[in-house]
């Protein structure tokens, strides 16, 4: 199995940080023409008069010998900058994946400074950007002031532009580099989602980004409007314009200001828009799976936000549902198996009729039953036994199982009833001694042709043999703790002779009598034993059934809490 460090080493070839360059090298360039296309619509004679020169117009051969060569000017030594600020920024990053490219195992602390930076990027890119923009056009500005190219009051317009379009800019480039990193290195360094969990990481809720992005493109405009009134203000108290020529400048620069607006707005809330929803999406895509039951996807955690502690939410609980589905289909396998060790059949024997029912309220219960021939060729005598393990579930189960089969390989054996549970008590101590779990148990053997009932009773309540002649219910009562607390217990026989047609041997667990309805109220043992009284000249299915049935329309919309088990054996 391949561990976190070598899945790494494996992908880290596919990983490339020259998106992080390129999206730096356009943003600027943009950017700059940006500022470029403001300033030269701006209606301030000292710009005009910087760009266009004497001539007041533009020409092929001005722009190619004048132009071009001072815009490639600025632009080179702004992208050597940003190039350089990346580089510094995507440090920890690219020193990570060298060694992983080069089949070297990073430190510890190395992967997590690259899963800090690349998690800081965003946070990172904004600040530098608007230093950029704010730094480079104010010492050019001064530099033009000093030497006597631009005035005081050109060099703050075209400075406050600068920096409101690098706001802008830095603002986009912010979010691209977010698309960037969802794409390849977030899955990369975080391929299980859990970006809440790394430490010093800045984070920013998705209100508080969707109330700057919409600042940036209400305040950003206004403010270079505001900045250009202001400074069209200073120009005309210093040299009056015709009325027109202000109005006409105004207007143009105000349209070419609301196409730039709309545009980068756009692309703004579009990007804003994508890290948002794209999330959301594949959040729904996993959720409609787990409605149709499938839980094999995992949603992509790509954020710290809220909608990645969401996305690590929803992976830990499809996790969750698939252990859960394969634990369920585990116990209906282990009901199916359990139920298999329980009779298929009552016994037929001449002057008995017999009927055992089990009903589990798990998957799995501890209740057992059995019914033993000890010896084969004697159709007249047969024990019935009736356990009880300490709780329900699968550890219940399990201990049933063992139970079942030490009855059924020690019953084989010569014994008396008491010796077969005295040996099996001293089995169950050797299993059960550090577990704690016990097992009730009540066993009784039939003999018709000598007309007698013996019973062992080890720590369960007691049988009744419900006697119709007499019209009263015997409690079979007798000594004997659980099995499982002492292994040196002797346990002894109970008898009752001279039974008689009609009588009745009811054995069941406390299950039935324990149902609850919603008020809280027991079914108890009184109407378990007048449904027998009433009904003592049916079958044996057929009253173990009315039985069961009364106890279920008694608990009403309540389910069992316990595992019942009911056994009627009738004397014919």
């Amino acid at each position: 199995m391949k561990t976190y460090i070598d899945e790494l080493k494996t992908n880290a070839r596919n990983i490339s940080l020259m998106p992080y360059y390129i999206l730096g090298v356009v943003g600027t360039t943009i950017s700059i023409f940006v500022v470029v296309i403001l300033n030269f619509f701006t209606p301030l004679d000292p710009i005009q008069n910087l760009i266009l020169g004497q001539c007041q117009s533009l020409t092929w051969n001005r722009v190619v010998m004048y132009y071009l060569p001072r815009f490639f000017l600025i632009l080179g030594i702004s992208c050597f900058a940003v190039i350089m600020g990346s580089s510094l920024i995507l440090r920890p990053i690219s020193l990570c994946l060298n060694l992983l490219k080069k089949g070297t195992n990073p430190s510890p602390q190395i992967i997590e400074a690259a899963k800090r930076r690349l998690l800081n990027l965003p946070f990172l890119v904004i600040p530098v950007n608007v230093l950029m923009w704010v730094i480079f056009p104010a010492m050019a500005g001064t530099s033009t002031t000093l030497a006597g190219i631009l005035d005081h009051r050109t060099v703050i317009t075209l400075s406050a532009r600068a920096s409101m379009v690098g706001l802008i800019a830095s603002g986009i480039a912010s979010h691209w580099m977010e698309v960037l990193s969802r794409r390849q290195l977030i899955p990369f360094f975080f391929p299980n989602g859990q970006l809440n969990l790394s430490e010093g990481v800045a984070t920013i809720s998705l209100s508080r980004r969707i109330r700057a992005t919409n600042r940036l493109i209400a305040i950003i405009p206004v403010t270079v409007l505001l900045v250009t009134l202001i400074t069209l203000q200073w120009e005309i108290e210093a040299s009056p314009v015709p009325a027109v020529t202000y109005g006409r400048g105004i207007i143009v620069f105000t349209f070419v200001l609301f196409l730039w607006t709309l545009v980068f707005s756009k692309q703004l809330t579009r990007l804003l828009c994508k890290n948002i929803v794209d999330p959301i999406n594949d959040l729904a895509q996993v959720l409609m799976n787990v409605r149709k039951g499938r839980f094999d996807r995992r949603a992509r955690v790509v954020s710290n936000d809220e909608i990645g502690f969401a996305g690590d939410v929803v992976n830990e609980m499809t996790k969750g549902l698939q252990e859960r589905k394969i634990m369920q289909q585990s116990l209906t396998l282990a009901r199916e198996i359990q139920q298999n060790l329980l009779p298929k059949r009552d016994p037929s024997l001449p002057g008995l009729d017999i009927a055992g029912k089990t009903i589990y309220c798990d998957e799995t219960g501890g209740d057992y039953y059995d019914y033993l021939l000890p010896e084969i060729d004697k159709k007249d005598r047969i024990r019935i036994v009736l356990g009880d393990v300490s709780g329900h579930g699968v550890a219940s189960a399990l201990l049933m199982a063992t139970s079942r089969a030490l009855f059924r390989q020690r019953s084989a054996l010569q014994g008396t009833l008491a010796e077969v549970v005295t040996d099996i008590n001293r089995h169950l101590c050797r299993d059960v001694e550090d577990s704690g779990n016990f097992v009730t148990l009540f066993g009784i053997e039939l003999n018709l042709s000598e007309k007698y009932l013996k019973w062992v009773r080890a720590g369960h309540d007691p049988a009744v043999l419900y006697d119709p002649a007499q019209g009263r219910f015997i409690e079979l009562k007798g000594e004997g703790v659980a099995l499982g607390f002492d292994d040196t217990l002797k346990y002894r026989e109970n008898m009752i002779s001279n039974l008689s047609g009609g009588q009745i041997v009811v054995l069941c667990t406390d299950g039935i009598w324990e149902a609850r309805n919603s008020s809280g109220v027991r079914f108890g043992k009184q109407n378990l034993y007048q449904i027998i009284q009433e009904n003592a000249h049916l079958s044996s299915r057929e009253i173990m059934e009315l039985c069961i049935n009364s106890s279920y329309r008694f608990q009403k919309e309540n389910t069992y809490q316990d595992d019942v088990t009911l056994i009627i054996v009738k004397v014919l």
